[in-house]
């Protein structure tokens, strides 16, 4: 037995392996082949999905031919804006740039009440402040990065999680 094959058995990471390897078939399954997007940009995260393959979904090394933040004619920020208010016009949606002019928040209301808060951001922000603010406010929160190499954050892509965190 190798070093390396040891020291998975002794700390348990061999089970966390084959934990993390069937997660992944699952996952492959629910979304009809292709893995689902993650959220969370860790090294973890990373070798997680590169052990997986690229989706075509809205990340991997080659840019899919559906529209998505980089083959659209105008900036990252007019593509998403451009998608919350066509396909979610049934919200009254407003966007607000933080003060150092890296991160915009969408805020998604209906009727009066908060439904929504998407935050893009680059991947090297540390934000956290308004991800737990929204959770002890009960409001949904999604976060799109909109620098983070591979990720085309494709029109479907970011129409699905929206609507899904709407819960439509």
């Amino acid at each position: 037995m190798g070093f390396f094959s040891k020291l998975f058995k002794e700390t348990g990471l061999d089970e966390l392996a084959k934990n993390v390897s069937e997660a992944v078939g699952d996952l492959k399954k629910e979304f009809g082949g292709e893995t689902a997007p993650q959220t969370a940009q860790s090294s973890f995260d990373e070798t997680v999905q590169s052990a997986a393959g690229p989706s075509g979904f809205s990340w991997g090394e080659v840019m899919p031919a559906e529209e998505n933040q980089f083959n659209y004619h105008g900036t990252y920020l007019q593509y998403f804006e451009e998608i919350f208010r066509s396909e979610f016009a049934a919200y009254d949606v407003s966007r607000e740039t933080v003060s150092d002019g890296n991160r915009h928040i969408f805020t998604f209301t209906s009727g009066g009440r908060k439904a929504l808060v998407v935050e893009l951001m680059p991947q090297s922000s540390a934000s956290r402040k308004l991800r737990e603010n929204c959770r002890r406010e009960g409001t949904p929160y999604l976060r799109y990065y909109y620098d983070h190499e591979g990720w085309w954050n494709t029109r479907s892509y970011v129409t699905e999680r929206t609507r899904k965190a709407l819960g439509a």
